[in-house]
């Protein structure tokens, strides 16, 4: 298929609804604003931004590479249990955080990331626009949480990254994932120590000093012990399902629901409707991530109330 201009793709995307020379022009401080949350600032678009993140990902984000053998965030149809399954049958772990991760790509990675991709893009004029691509993906010189845009750029630019720890790892017969801040090494044969400081060297290689991992949370896991990755917990015989923490606290909040209202709402120090959005929300976890947990749960409970929470009718 032949290239065609950003200017053509997008309007052949939205047809006037939007403007093309706004695409390019508009001050991003007035497409955006910043929500704080626990600690941290997300960034909000409005629909307008949300528009153009939108026509970004299709034309842009989701023709770069990645290694979808060993990345398993941010991937439609992917999943942490799929992650956490790669790793079922090994006996020794290794899990290691990247600290501050949107915050930690820059916009010269994104801009480096997106030109190393052009040939692949289906626009012709990618290079004459990439500083103002960069500005609407980038807010403060890095990617932000809250836009769309930031995942999927994430996974790309740290492509060479993956290859290389992949590559490293298949040579020790070991098997790596990466699913968003979160690397995971885990083999049968030895135990892993000291594999925390081959990935800072090969963080150092490709990001000089602008990612590095949290040393509070690397840890080191052997069968014998509790293996939980990604807060899925991994059984001897190799089955996986969610913390024995998590079930309990969903079972207390089905009893109490089902039972005391009043306490029900007390347990989460909630008003009944943020209540049920929570409880929604685990049901919802547990349907993607252990499915044969929540027959369970719909056995002990009723499939029917447990349904309605997973549908979000319950009111």
């Amino acid at each position: 298929m032949a290239k065609q201009t950003l200017e053509s793709l997008f309007e052949a995307m939205y047809h006037g609804k939007y403007d093309f020379n706004d695409f390019i022009e508009a001050p991003l401080s007035m497409l955006c604003k910043k929500i704080p949350l626990k600690n941290r600032i997300f960034y909000k678009a409005d629909e307008k931004l949300r528009a153009y993140h939108k026509f970004i990902n299709l034309f842009i984000s989701d023709f770069l590479k990645i290694n979808t053998n060993v990345v398993y965030s941010y991937r439609k149809g992917i999943n942490v249990v799929d992650a956490v399954r790669q790793h079922a049958h090994s006996r020794h772990f290794c899990q290691v955080d990247l600290k501050n991760f949107f915050g930690s790509i820059d916009a010269a990675l994104i801009e480096s990331c997106i030109l190393q991709n052009i040939v692949n893009l289906p626009a012709s004029d990618i290079a004459t626009h990439i500083g103002r691509i960069v500005s609407l993906v980038s807010l403060d010189g890095t990617l932000p949480p809250g836009f769309s845009t930031s995942p999927p750029l994430s996974n790309a630019c740290l492509f060479e990254f993956d290859n290389q720890v992949e590559n490293y790892c298949h040579k020790k017969n070991l098997i790596y994932t990466r699913y968003s801040d979160d690397i995971i090494i885990s083999g049968s044969s030895e135990r892993l120590y000291g594999l925390d400081s081959i990935i800072e060297e090969f963080i150092k290689e490709y990001f000089n000093e602008k990612l590095e991992i949290n040393p509070a949370k690397t840890k080191y896991t052997t069968v014998g012990g509790k293996i939980k990755l990604l807060g899925l917990v991994i059984l001897p015989n190799g089955e996986i399902t969610i913390d024995t923490k998590l079930k309990s606290k969903v079972e207390v909040m089905l009893h109490y629901y089902l039972t005391d209202r009043p306490q029900f709402n007390k347990i989460l120090e909630k008003d009944s409707t943020k209540g049920i959005s929570t409880l929604s929300g685990y049901l919802n976890y547990i349907n993607t991530t252990d499915p044969s947990y929540l027959d369970k749960l719909r056995l002990k409970y009723g499939a029917t109330i447990v349904d309605m929470f997973i549908r979000g009718s319950v009111k």
